[in-house]
């Protein structure tokens, strides 16, 4: 990867998150919005913690030069904890892309009525196709998709609320029936982890592409800021349209209240973070079990086939169901994590000063 600079970085932060966890609405509206007013201060403590870790790993890699996503969580030569890490995040990478997936059946199937199944599957193909090809652009396709969401979030709003009238806004009622997210500061903590968990194969080497500390927390704070308007913006828009919480994609279900032109707009947007995500994702696993094993071109594109394949027959499942299940369980194994990266961190800070 090219070196970036921070403008490039912030884009790229943010946009590691918004395909897994804002664009379409029904993620923030589980974490976050269930619970009511709480759920605000949850999100805002959110996009603090996200910022905060995302700092801390790549903060890492720039000390240390350690790149291998089992390596800079597992610290020690120990290949059992090795083994149990990576496997927990090559499960969950593929659980996102899965749920990608199934997002975007359903996105196509809001919009242009097109069968779940096949728009899946249209989906995974062009997914395949551009993992097998490599990830160069990615950085600059962020760049594009991130500034126009928070435009979009905006903008959806602000019509929303012209239309329906802004007194409207009510977060006075949870409704939350998640059995795995009992409160509001528990959803934060599991939000961030399932987030940050996913990224971990793609952040750290994002950490090697940035030379000067500074880029380094420019840039991230700056996503975190991107993600806390986006994440304002889409709660802010759900809460004027109650009805839009029952669909699968709640904010195109908005869009679609308001304007055809609207409708069209953000599912590209809400298609580009769900494709952004869902190559990162494959791209990680690749990118590991070709540094791992020595696995040549031909058994990469086989590899990236059968996850495409697999991806597409989870799909099935549905969008919003498998968000309520794998998000959760991920984000409560994905703690672990966080908590050793955070230690590793620590450990060699101490390191350089003495």
């Amino acid at each position: 990867m090219k070196k970036i600079n921070s403008i490039r970085l912030m884009f790229t932060f943010a946009g590691c998150f918004l395909g897994a966890g804002y664009v379409s609405g029904q993620e923030l509206w589980q974490f976050f919005g269930s619970f009511g007013k709480i759920g605000l201060i949850g999100m805002a403590v959110s996009a603090i913690l996200l910022s905060a870790f995302g700092i801390i790993l790549t903060r890492y890699v720039q000390l240390t030069g350690i790149s291998d996503m089992d390596k800079v969580v597992i610290k020690k030569d120990n290949k059992i904890l090795r083994g149990v890490f990576v496997a927990l995040e090559v499960f969950f990478l593929f659980g996102v892309f899965v749920i990608m997936t199934a997002g975007v059946g359903a996105m196509l199937n809001q919009v242009f009525g097109l069968n779940p199944l096949i728009g899946s599957a249209v989906f995974t193909v062009c997914v395949a196709l551009t993992a097998i090809c490599g990830m160069s652009g990615m950085v600059t396709a962020f760049s594009v998709t991130v500034p126009l969401l928070v435009i979009m979030s905006a903008v959806i709003f602000a019509v929303s609320g012209y239309k329906n009238g802004f007194s409207d806004i009510d977060f006075s009622i949870s409704t939350n029936e998640n059995p795995l997210l009992q409160n509001g500061f528990i959803s934060a903590i599991v939000f961030v982890s399932y987030n940050l968990f996913a990224s971990i194969g793609i952040l750290t080497p994002i950490g090697k592409a940035v030379q000067k500390k500074s880029t380094l927390y420019a840039g991230i704070i700056g996503g975190g800021l991107l993600l806390l308007i986006i994440a304002l913006g889409i709660m802010l828009t759900m809460a004027l349209n109650p009805e839009s919480v029952s669909a699968q994609l709640p904010m195109l279900f908005a869009a679609q209240s308001i304007n055809p032109v609207f409708t069209f707009i953000f599912a590209f947007l809400l298609f580009g973070g769900m494709f952004g995500t869902s190559v990162s994702s494959v791209f990680a696993i690749d990118e590991f079990v070709k540094s791992r094993f020595k696995a040549n071109k031909k058994a990469s594109v086989i590899l990236i086939v059968i996850i495409c394949l697999l991806s597409f027959v989870g799909s099935i499942f549905g969008f919003d169901k498998l968000i309520g299940i794998v998000y959760p369980v991920c984000g409560y194994l994905g703690v672990a994590a966080l908590v050793l990266i955070v230690a590793n961190f620590v450990k060699v800070k101490i390191q350089l000063k003495n």
